[in-house]
């Protein structure tokens, strides 16, 4: 069966989560009363119904398009600016030399996708781009739709396929999708604690020392 390897996007691929957070805290400054914010918590891994979702719980009342037209106002910035993950080419390569299938699965749009994966060495070898916030038949995480549905399409098995992934949201979809599920932490915001993953990783030098390894015990 197709090796696969799985990336998320956001904070796996490039460091997005400042920038968002500094888009979330102007979004929600304008939207959101201070004592909804502090109510909801962080919102790291969330996409935009979820956060809508998550402040109606939270006590707030607003206009849902208005808030999404306020984060789709905010996203070029986000994607152009957000620095790509360092080594992130390297790890690229080496899933190309590997003969490793590759996909992203995301909550972003595909446009705010399509950004980033512009800008990425390998982009070439990227076989397939799922965004749960498009594929309207597919649950977003934690659910593992997205991962199953890449899956799929790679011609891979939860056997074959390892997934890297950030927020414990992600996190909780990947393993939830039977896949080796990896835990980046380089990109995290202060504080953030992962949880349920097979194994964590500091920096995606980390995640080829892996692929390497298990490459090694697969002769």
């Amino acid at each position: 069966m197709q090796k696969a390897f799985i990336f998320d996007m956001d904070g796996v691929l490039a460091n997005t989560e400042p920038y968002w957070e500094a888009a979330k805290a102007e979004v929600f400054n304008e939207f959101l009363n201070p004592l909804v914010v502090q109510k909801m918590g962080p919102t790291m891994g969330l996409n935009m119904d979820s956060i809508y979702n998550l402040a109606v719980e939270c006590g707030a009342s607003l206009d849902k398009e208005a808030l999404i037209s306020a984060f789709y106002a905010k996203a070029h910035w986000v994607y152009e600016n957000a620095a790509l993950t360092p080594n992130v080419e390297e790890l690229g390569r080496a899933l190309q030399r590997m003969n490793y299938a590759i996909a992203i699965v995301s909550a972003s749009p595909t446009d705010w996708m399509s950004t980033i994966v512009g800008r990425l060495p390998f982009r070439e070898s990227i076989r397939h781009l799922i965004s749960l916030e498009d594929r309207k038949d597919l649950a977003h995480k934690p659910a593992p739709d997205g991962y199953l549905e890449a899956m799929r399409e790679l011609g891979s098995g939860p056997e074959t396929t390892i997934i890297l992934e950030d927020s414990n949201t992600g996190i909780a979809s990947a393993k939830a999708s039977g896949a080796y599920t990896i835990g980046l932490r380089e990109n995290l915001i202060e504080g953030y604690v992962q949880e349920g993953a097979d194994t964590y990783v500091e920096n995606m030098g980390d995640v080829l020392q892996i692929l390497e390894n298990r490459e090694k015990a697969s002769v």
